[in-house]
């Protein structure tokens, strides 16, 4: 249709989920970055995780990947252990601790997936997933 653009409503859909979640982080006194949160997410879905998989996973740097997991290791979030096949890599875990932060982040996730979602059916959410996968191959 001319005129109609998904730019402007992506963006602000983009930024308010953004709000909604850094709310819900600081309302549980989470003091981490939507950064950290996406590395702990790749390290708490991919055994054995190295800093690789998670720069590769993250489309980030090495350098920006290094900053993090120094955050969350002097944190106590994560470890770093040897990894028994490649002695130039470290295989990274979630401790106790980060075990417990990730039940929190996924606490504020499901509040602000549910204040994203209210007055939307099963459908309307099905079909939304179904576009927006369909957008991101596009641009990919």
């Amino acid at each position: 249709m001319p005129g109609m653009t998904v730019g402007e409503p992506l963006h602000q859909l983009m930024h308010a989920y953004k709000r909604a979640l850094r709310q819900a982080y600081a309302e549980a006194e989470l003091d981490l970055t939507v950064s950290h949160i996406r590395t702990l997410k790749a390290i708490r879905s991919q055994m054995p995780c190295t800093a690789q998989h998670i720069a590769h996973r993250t489309q980030r740097d090495k350098a920006q990947i290094t900053r993090l997991l120094r955050d969350l290791l002097d944190a106590g979030i994560i470890a770093k252990s040897p990894h028994p096949d490649d002695r130039r890599s470290l295989i990274l875990s979630l401790t106790a601790h980060g075990q417990a932060v990730m039940k929190q982040v996924d606490t504020c996730e499901r509040q602000a997936h549910a204040q994203l979602s209210r007055g939307m059916t099963q459908a309307d959410l099905e079909a939304f997933l179904r576009l927006s996968r369909l957008m991101i191959s596009n641009l990919n």
